[in-house]
């Protein structure tokens, strides 16, 4: 429910839901600040954690949606963008000049409207294959191993396969409510993941060097999008099980089947 009132509706997958409740979350806590006559020095700090926020939960959105197979995922990365383009003009103008009041409430006003507009338009158009996609699989293990996941390098098939491993003790941890340290399995799986996207950018440097720079940043977005989540389960802010589930199966998928693919599937650089 937004703060005017309106309904947004629900995707099927928990972590871009819990991440849009959030963000009415922070909209209503500026509207309230403004609302009560906030100056507005009190209330920019709420404005810049909504950009930031929006930013992340764009961000992780797109992971999803691309990995659930939508298609048109390219498209409404644009939706975002330009979104973002709107209303962080707005929230600069804010920090940067003096406004009343009543334009605080104003623009308060309209981060609602607007993030309400998109999320009833534009997210009902992925969230029939999401929420397929975020069903919850048979069994305890959240990505059973598949030949067709291979690249046919062995030693990044291996950490590949241990990064999904991670995945899957991780999901059972939270299955089973506590009994395992879910602080300790997310450190193993940075640590995995570090290890792997170091042999990963060094095997590519090697074979094809015009792809290595693309694919490092790829690595770069991946860290930054776990750090997040780690640390939002590691507050206490975010599930677990929702976590392991419906945003970091997709953060794998979207790189076994996504990046990797391209980087690795034309084979050597030819050099004369």
């Amino acid at each position: 429910m937004t703060t005017d009132g309106h309904t947004v509706p629900r995707t099927g997958n928990g972590f871009i839901d819990v991440t849009h409740a959030a963000l009415m979350d922070r909209v209503g806590t500026i509207r309230r600040a403004c609302a009560r006559g906030a100056p507005r020095d009190a209330v920019v700090p709420h404005f810049d954690a909504f950009v930031d926020e929006m930013h992340a939960h764009f961000d992780h959105e797109e992971v999803i949606i691309r990995a659930a197979g939508f298609q048109r995922w390219e498209e409404h990365a644009n939706q975002h963008a330009m979104l973002q383009q709107q209303l962080v003009r707005l929230v600069d103008y804010v920090r940067e000049c003096e406004v009343t009041g009543d334009f605080l409430c104003t623009v308060a006003g309209t981060l609602d409207a607007a993030l309400c507009r998109h999320e009833i338009r534009h997210d009902g158009e992925y969230a029939a294959l999401v929420r397929t996609a975020s069903a919850t699989p048979e069994g305890r293990e959240l990505i059973p191993w598949e030949t067709g996941f291979e690249l046919g390098i062995a030693p990044l098939d291996a950490q590949h396969r241990q990064l999904a491993d991670c995945l899957n003790e991780l999901h059972r941890a939270s299955l089973d409510q506590g009994e395992a340290d879910v602080a300790a399995l997310l450190e193993q799986m940075h640590d995995h993941a570090q290890a792997h996207f170091a042999m990963e950018e060094g095997v590519l440097r090697s074979v094809a060097p015009s792809r290595f720079v693309a694919h490092r940043a790829h690595h770069q977005a991946l860290n930054a999008q776990f750090a997040r989540v780690r640390q939002a389960v590691e507050s206490g802010r975010l599930d677990a099980g929702v976590a392991a589930r419906d945003f970091l199966r997709f953060w794998l998928m979207d790189h076994l089947l996504g990046s990797d693919r391209v980087a690795f599937a034309g084979g050597s650089d030819t050099r004369q």
